[in-house]
């Protein structure tokens, strides 16, 4: 099986024809015109590519900053862990099935459960149905057809679950149950909106930051995101070295990284612009057709859709909880090293901006400011540990994906399944 060719093309293909098929079945349950039923099919499917190209922009302007803090702090790994592309390639059949069969068990707990959230973000899908056979496979034990059964059931019973822990904020959030959240921002995002609801105080909101007239410029989303990824960059290229990070970034020519990393937080600005444009057209498409869909096949039904859905009701809480989060990530990665931790841990930046960030949105409508703190410190605490603990359980198969992307749901499946898989004795 091409590893390569699964890796890069089918968590982009899933989410974009997924939602394009039931934008077109919801259109057609309700016997929408021929026109309404191409234009609101077309404009989903642009809608999620756009989304997918925009994520792509952010996920490649942050994801250096890893390699500038590998460059910062290193510690050498005591354990050997597997290579998670050679799983992915030899498990991709049975990854496949897993995340079909688990999205069926979904649609069966929606319909027959109080329940009644329908999982429509396909790439989280896939990647929780790698995580899932990664944690039951760990052993060695479950194999074939048990493994898909097994994997398949407890797969759709977890994303059937878990977008209910956020379920009431994100109502409460948007002032209405078109949608919710179908992220691996879950977990992480419950206990910010716990945080923010126990120790914040809703009144002073993150949103409502008063600032002297002459730096009310930097209230302006673009503005504001571009300068704080310029100066994570400026600030780690000065503590690794900038011959060093020239030498990875700009062919060794110094001042040209200054006008590199310049550029990468001017895309970074455009990039969320591009992403909140996509999140526009695409709900603006989704929902009406997902009722059509929800009165004949999952009555009462609610999509659970991907994060960026939630960024346009908080984008300052979602850039300062960004880096506060990202802080936190990076102190406890300190401490774990200190400590001798076994496994390499590495920051997960892209984790920090994605699943971190909603719980900042959803912090601030629960808790306002201080919410907002305390809850990405915890949430920076937490994600390491999700991270450092769930390569345990999947230290034979997908350690090295919980390593770069597990301090999230990824994670906690990997806790959650594989020390279940490990206690029978699988």
């Amino acid at each position: 099986m091409n590893t390569t060719l699964i890796f890069s093309i089918v968590p982009k293909l899933l989410p974009a024809f997924m939602l394009a098929i039931v934008a077109l079945i919801g259109l057609l349950l309700q016997k929408k015109p021929f026109g309404d039923v191409i234009r609101g099919t077309v404009k989903t499917l642009v809608g999620v590519v756009i989304l997918l190209l925009s994520v792509d922009i952010l996920s490649a302007v942050i994801s250096p900053i890893a390699t500038l803090f590998s460059k910062i702090y290193s510690v050498e790994s005591t354990v050997q862990i597997a290579d998670w592309g050679a799983f992915l390639g030899k498990f991709g059949v049975e990854i496949v099935l897993v995340m079909v069969l688990g999205f069926f068990v979904n649609l069966v707990l929606a319909r027959v459960t109080k329940l009644k959230y329908v999982f429509l973000t396909g790439h989280i899908l896939f990647w929780y149905a790698f995580t899932m056979v990664g944690a039951l496979a760990d052993g060695g034990k479950i194999t074939g057809v048990p493994l898909i059964i097994i994997g398949g059931i407890l797969l759709g019973v977890f994303v059937t679950v878990m977008p209910a822990l956020t379920a009431p904020v994100v109502k409460k959030l948007i002032g209405s149950d078109d949608f919710i959240i179908g992220h691996s921002t879950n977990f992480l995002s419950w206990i910010s909106a716990l945080v923010g609801k126990w120790l914040g105080d809703p009144s002073k909101s993150m949103e409502d930051i008063e600032l002297p007239k002459g730096w009310e410029w930097i209230k302006e989303m673009v503005i504001s995101t571009s300068l704080i990824m310029f100066l994570l960059y400026l600030v780690f290229g000065f503590i690794a070295g900038l011959t060093w990070a020239a030498e990875q970034f700009t062919g060794g020519t110094v001042w040209l990284w200054f006008l590199w990393i310049i550029f990468q937080g001017v895309q970074f600005g455009a990039g969320l612009v591009m992403l909140l444009t996509g999140v526009r057209m695409m709900l603006g498409e989704i929902v009406p057709a997902f009722h059509g869909i929800a009165l004949k096949i999952v009555p009462n039904g609610v999509p659970a859709l991907d994060c960026p859905m939630i960024f346009p009701y908080g984008t300052t809480s979602l850039t300062i909880g960004f880096l506060i989060a990202m802080i936190a990530q990076l102190i406890t990665l300190v401490v774990f090293g200190l400590v001798g931790y076994q496994f390499v841990l590495v920051p997960m930046v892209v984790a920090a901006f994605f699943d971190a960030g909603p719980g900042a949105i959803l912090a601030n409508k629960t808790g306002g400011r201080r919410g907002v703190v305390l809850a990405m410190i915890v949430s920076g605490i937490v994600m390491v540990c999700l991270q450092a603990f769930g390569m345990i359980f999947v230290q034979n198969t997908a350690a090295g994906f919980v390593q770069a992307f597990g301090g999230n749901d990824v994670g906690l499946m990997s806790i959650i399944f594989g020390g279940i898989s490990r206690l029978l004795g699988f």
